[in-house]
């Protein structure tokens, strides 16, 4: 079990992560946030006055009163909304985290872009689509072809093969989507309960995906991608 540090009073959670900054504070019981890229992550601490507990891929090259891991404030971020979490899966832009809270112990998948924020990301690109549409166009696919490579690259190349075979983009973007949630599968332990968070867990066909892959159900808290920011503040109030 991961120990509470000293109470820090006013203060704001800060995960600077590597492609966003989240600021979370807490007013009258209220969860406030605000979500911004990572080059303008001092737009969010403009003016602010309370303690700065920091967290993210950046946590040590900010300003900060003190600071927490990733892992950490994901748990703590997860008990707010989800205190019998048993399995926090946290999709991030350069890696995915599985964190195996009954055990204190994780996975990180970090090698390969298939599986993070980053390959979502490039695949949208390509489409010439924002993010917010690939879960659209996963609703719209009829048919889901089998894309089996694990490795970004290669698969970006197997989308196209896809593509010249007759699949239309809908459904190649769910076939991407599946590939996606698979590589991710294999970190998960079996378990009751389990809680997805990250940017890319407001992506309805990746969640869609995992879901009927992991054949559980997964929670999402109401601000998924501002989690670690509320942790790294929980973790020290």
């Amino acid at each position: 079990m991961i120990a509470r540090k000293k109470r820090v009073s006013e203060a704001i959670g800060l995960d600077v992560g590597s492609t966003t900054a989240k600021m979370v504070r807490i007013e009258d019981g209220e969860v406030q946030s605000r979500i911004t890229g990572t080059h303008n992550w001092k737009d969010l601490v403009n003016g602010i006055k309370e303690n700065i507990i920091s967290t993210g891929y950046f946590r040590n090259s900010v300003p900060h009163t003190a600071s927490v891991t990733e892992i950490t404030a994901a748990i703590y971020g997860v008990r707010h909304y989800f205190p019998e979490a048993d399995v926090i899966v946290d999709i991030g832009g350069q890696d995915t985290k599985v964190v195996d809270i009954r055990k204190n112990n994780f996975l990180i998948n970090d090698k390969c872009g298939a599986g993070t924020g980053a390959f979502l990301e490039f695949a949208a690109n390509y489409f010439s689509i924002g993010l917010d549409e690939l879960g659209l166009f996963h609703r719209r696919a009829g048919r889901i072809p089998d894309i089996n490579n694990t490795c970004g690259v290669f698969a970006i190349s197997e989308m196209i093969s896809q593509l010249v075979a007759g699949y239309s983009k809908e459904e190649v973007v769910a076939g991407m989507h599946y590939a996606f949630a698979r590589r991710i599968s294999f970190m998960v332990p079996e378990a009751e309960t389990i809680v997805l968070i990250g940017g890319a867990a407001k992506n309805e066909g990746m969640v869609m995906a995992l879901k009927d892959i992991l054949k559980k159900k997964i929670l999402i808290p109401e601000e998924p991608q501002v989690i670690n920011a509320l942790g790294a503040l929980k973790y020290f109030s």
